[in-house]
């Protein structure tokens, strides 16, 4: 008879709070144990697994080719465990949730399944904040916050749940005409974001100059610009407004690269009510994206 080989979610959950936290100590202070037994349990790991999952290199710890592989499918096996202790939680759900909404992407249809989690679970305090994506996941990452939707530049990044690409469109007011023989004039969120990153990108590549004739952190502030006819952007299909037009390559404007948006969440963090919520907006994502599941805490 064939024997199986069982990778426990408790050694998982080490392996892939090792990588994300790249120290021992550190991850023996996240899940309440000592660096010797932290060492233990990814040694036992790899003997299970029967491979070398992770290096030292420089006093840095860093992933072998086979930890890379078995890190995809960790993340996975514990976003599943996760999900299936909040479908079955019968615990009353109390405390506070932080939650990061970003102000650089379309977040009416989360607003909708956080209210609608909010009035059912009326003793569940809800904090919501709303910044820019990257500001959202360092106060994550400091603690500041207990999950947070944001944009990213690379996927899959640490404390990921799950994830989806979209591809942004340049757009514009519906009679705005593009001078070839001027700068483009580009609306855009501040420096460091993902969308002004790959349109001055783009029209880089093509030789094109530009300028950018309006900024802001909030999207709203943008769209309005663009029906106000102040020049073009990018924008997801779901940020387009009435009144607005896509922009082709043959007008000079090439294909922008992918965004990458993810629900993230310190899976080490997490309360019965945060994983419930979690539960259901990954279900909600399933139900309007095809989204890659990053194997996630």
């Amino acid at each position: 008879m064939r024997s199986f080989t069982n990778l426990q979610t408790d050694l998982l959950r080490t392996f892939v709070t090792v990588v994300d936290l790249r120290n021992f100590t550190e991850t023996g202070k996240a899940l309440g144990r000592t660096q010797p037994a932290i060492s233990l349990q990814i040694k036992r790991l790899e003997e299970v697994a029967g491979v070398k999952l992770l290096s030292h290199k420089r006093k840095k710890i860093e992933l072998t080719a086979d930890g890379q592989t078995l890190l995809d499918y960790a993340r996975e096996m514990l976003r599943l465990n996760d999900r299936a202790v909040a479908k079955l939680q019968r615990a009353k759900l109390l405390g506070t949730l932080r939650i990061g909404l970003p102000i650089d992407y379309s977040i009416e249809y989360f607003q909708k399944i956080i209210g609608e989690f909010s009035h059912a679970n009326p003793q569940v305090l809800m904090d919501i904040r709303c910044n820019r994506s990257r500001d959202l996941l360092a106060a994550l990452h400091a603690d500041d916050l207990d999950l947070a939707i944001s944009i990213t530049d690379r996927m899959p990044a640490p404390h990921v749940s799950l994830y989806w690409s979209e591809r942004p469109v340049w757009a514009c007011g519906r009679d705005h005409r593009i001078n070839p023989d001027t700068p483009v004039k580009i609306i855009a969120h501040p420096d460091g974001c993902f969308y002004r990153k790959r349109m001055v990108d783009a029209l880089n590549v093509e030789g094109r100059d530009w300028h950018v004739s309006f900024e802001s952190p909030g999207i709203s502030a943008l769209q309005k610009a663009v029906l106000d006819g102040m020049g073009v952007t990018a924008l997801t299909k779901k940020t387009l407004l009435p009144g607005m037009r896509i922009l082709s390559p043959k007008e000079g404007f090439p294909k922008l690269a992918n965004i990458h948006v993810g629900l993230f969440y310190k899976h080490i963090k997490m309360s019965d009510a945060a994983l419930k919520l979690i539960e259901q907006i990954s279900d909600g994502v399933s139900a309007f994206q095809s989204p890659t599941h990053a194997r996630a805490k």
